[in-house]
């Protein structure tokens, strides 16, 4: 081999070792912000509450863990890993624990204290953190998997959920704070006073690009930082005051308001957009530029911080596209380009398909003009608002109702409230009067009106119901059959002659409509049955598992075996047979009845 040729290999080795370098700290520095979050579709195992002692109960309503424990929490219901706390120690505000199978075998032990991490906004709903538990040992703690394995070391005085980040931790150590995540990668170094999360919120990815802002004391006082989702340090400590502008719905890049010796600026990623010479800064969505405040005088710059209006108004308010200032006395309407307009409105909303506005003027009327400034709708409306298909919600007289853009009435205006349900094509009516509950279609055709109703958006129908009735529709508002719902079932609810039943696939009665108001059998396999103010509850084949003898507050109570399910207590749902000779308040008596302290130790604060 000639000597060229060597040189050439070992530069080949070298770029090699170089870029597998870079991908070693690429994924290593990846470990702190990736790991999967597990989302629970296959609910096993409950908790059940009998004369105020906790067991847990089967997807049949078997008994698994009898009834004898102050709490009980299940992290995963999905698997057989049961926290069951007894003998509430005050003076350490602490429960002894036991981690228990479905087998009622201990399955970790060697530990002083074991628990399920409490946390508020999981994607399914479970209130733990699901794949892990924090342990105690030698009277620290650590973080450990279901199975028992140590994921973290015992290092830390306190180990807790970060709101609305669900896999990270807030860490406590030496009276600092840090977070950590499920995987145990520390993400922010534990060495802040305070660490909150700046409640950045993406329809696609959740709150995973929610980052932190933290904060240290020292000798001149609080001072505020900024930490994204990856760990990266944006911000030191360095300001009295930073948050981040959650209405720019844009993952890649994190807009912050921050103060320093008390005046305000922008900083996007690192960089400076507004200098720290303002009083105040807001951001205005609507028409994505920043209200600034210097000197007492109010001005407009846009989102990269050119000035669009020189701050010299005494006073600045939006309305819509319109800005209302005040000068030297003199009050006067501009344009989102500082130009003054005289069309008498001081409040103007383009339509979505830009070919009409909403408009706003001083005598308190909303109108819609064209472009051109006709006036199109003029009926002495307090409110307009816009709906798609150029339909348009109005008011009058504290009456709502829906016209279209001729001005013609297509809901009546008799209304209380009108509002779009979320992420469906349906509108939902209410009278309160009468506490009577309309769905409206796409095409405005008014599909149901039940009184004393409830409505629930559930992942793939509506569900409209009351005492005596219920109904599904798609998101469209077409009505579905519970068949059509639910084609795993036996037996359907079916109403006969004003009382209900059940018929089989066929039609066949099964069960004799002799019911004032029934469930469609659930997940579980069994339904309520309602007889009077009193439920009780078949299986998946008709049969009566328990005469109706609970009295239930809820309109559509779910049940597993004969346990129903009863109120939440600090995010825990769960299963009792207890029965109320009266009408008590159940929800009060439970919680007088559980009214005591979990004794979870707060650490730091996370803000909503």
């Amino acid at each position: 081999m000639n000597k060229k040729k060597l040189i050439i290999i070992i530069i080949i080795v070298a770029l090699i070792a170089i870029v597998t370098t870079i991908l070693i700290l690429h994924f290593n520095k990846r470990a702190k912000y990736v790991y999967d979050i597990e989302k629970v579709t296959d609910v096993k195992y409950n908790t059940i509450c009998i004369d105020n002692r906790y067991g847990v109960i089967d997807e049949n309503g078997n008994i698994l863990i009898d009834p004898s424990y102050d709490l009980i929490q299940i992290p995963n219901p999905s698997k057989p890993v049961f926290i069951c706390m007894s003998n509430y120690n005050t003076e350490i505000n602490e429960y002894e624990t036991k981690v228990l199978n479905d087998k009622k075998e201990q399955v970790i032990t060697g530990y002083q204290n074991v628990q399920a991490i409490p946390t508020e906004t999981t994607a399914d709903g479970i209130p733990f953190e699901k794949t892990v538990l924090k342990y105690k040992k030698d009277g620290k703690y650590g973080l450990m998997n279901l199975e028992g394995n140590e994921i973290t070391e015992p290092i830390y005085d306190n180990i807790s959920a970060v709101t609305y980040k669900e896999g990270m931790f807030l860490v406590e150590q030496d009276s600092k704070l840090g977070v950590i995540n499920l995987n145990g990668v520390v993400v922010v170094d534990v060495e802040y006073d305070n660490i909150t999360v700046d409640n950045y919120y993406n329809v696609d990815t959740k709150y995973q690009k929610t980052g932190f802002i933290v904060c240290k004391i020292g000798d001149n006082g609080y001072r505020y930082g900024y930490i994204n989702y990856k760990g990266d340090t944006l911000l030191v400590t360095e300001y009295t005051e930073v948050s981040r502008i959650t209405d720019i719905d844009d993952d890649n890049n994190i807009y912050l308001i921050a103060y320093k010796d008390g005046q305000a600026g922008v900083i996007k990623n690192k960089k400076q957009i507004l200098d720290h010479e303002y009083e105040g800064i807001i951001y205005n969505a609507t028409n994505d530029v920043f209200t600034v405040q210097r000197n007492g005088k109010y001005g407009v710059t846009d989102r990269n911080g050119k000035i669009i209006i020189e701050p010299q108004y005494s006073k600045l308010i939006w309305g819509g596209v319109y800005i209302n200032v005040e000068q030297d006395g003199q009050n006067k309407v501009l344009d989102v380009n500082g130009n003054e307009v005289t069309d008498g409105y001081v409040s103007r909303t383009p339509t979505s398909d830009g070919n009409y506005s909403i408009v706003y003027g001083e005598d308190d009327i909303y109108k819609i003009i064209d472009n051109n400034g006709n006036i199109i709708i003029d009926k002495d409306y307090t409110y307009i608002e816009e709906l798609d298909n150029n339909y348009y919600i109005v008011a009058s007289s504290q009456k709502n109702g829906v016209i279209d853009l001729t001005g013609k009435s297509v809901i009546d205006l008799k209304y209380s409230s009108i509002f779009q349900l979320d992420d469906t094509e349906l509108l939902q009516a209410n009278i309160a009067e009468t506490n009577t509950v309309s769905l409206i279609n796409k095409d405005m055709q008014v599909i149901v009106t039940m009184d004393q109703a409830g409505v629930n958006v559930e992942d793939n129908y509506i569900k409209i119901y009351s005492e005596d009735d219920i109904k599904y529709f798609d998101y469209s508002g077409n009505e579905l059959s519970a068949q059509e719902l639910f084609p795993e079932n036996n037996i359907y609810a079916k109403k006969i002659n004003g009382k209900w039943g059940f018929v089989d696939k066929n039609g066949n009665v099964v069960v004799q409509n002799q019911y004032d108001m029934v469930t469609e059998i659930n997940e579980y396999g069994f339904a309520g049955i309602r007889l009077g103010r009193k439920w009780g509850v078949i299986n998946s084949v008709g049969e009566i598992i328990q005469d109706p003898v609970y009295e239930i507050d809820s309109l559509v109570p779910e049940f597993i075996g004969k346990y129903y399910k009863s109120n939440e207590w600090y995010g825990n749902d769960y299963y009792t047979d207890k029965v109320f000779d009266d009408t008590e308040d159940i929800t009060n008596q439970t919680n007088e009845a559980l009214g005591e302290n979990l004794g979870e130790e707060v650490i730091g604060e996370v803000s909503e």
